[in-house]
């Protein structure tokens, strides 16, 4: 699964994830989520739900997109990202 998400050009901020496994499917999903082409880690036992989080830098945003990207490490179904929430960094 990769998604291309629209934010300001150059942005800070927050990316929450919200994964989660609602049918234990085989035996349960192992997944592994990035953000561009880094590994935001791997992820097992999430039936019940997981928040996921990364702090994004202004050099991570410079044309305004976010690829994320989720690949099912178990070997065989899909990958699941059940929302995406998008917490820019408030200017003080």
């Amino acid at each position: 699964m990769q998604i291309e998400l629209t934010v300001p050009k150059k942005a800070e901020g927050t990316l929450r994830l919200f994964i989660i496994d609602p049918d234990n499917f085989d035996g349960g999903r192992k997944q592994e989520v990035f953000i561009g082409d880094k590994s935001m880690g791997t992820f097992d036992k999430f039936q019940e739900g997981r928040w996921v989080e990364a702090r994004v830098t202004g050099d991570m945003t410079t044309e305004g997109k976010l690829m994320i990207k989720a690949t099912n490490r178990a070997g065989k179904g899909n990958a699941v990202i059940s929302i995406i929430e998008w917490v820019a960094k408030q200017e003080r």
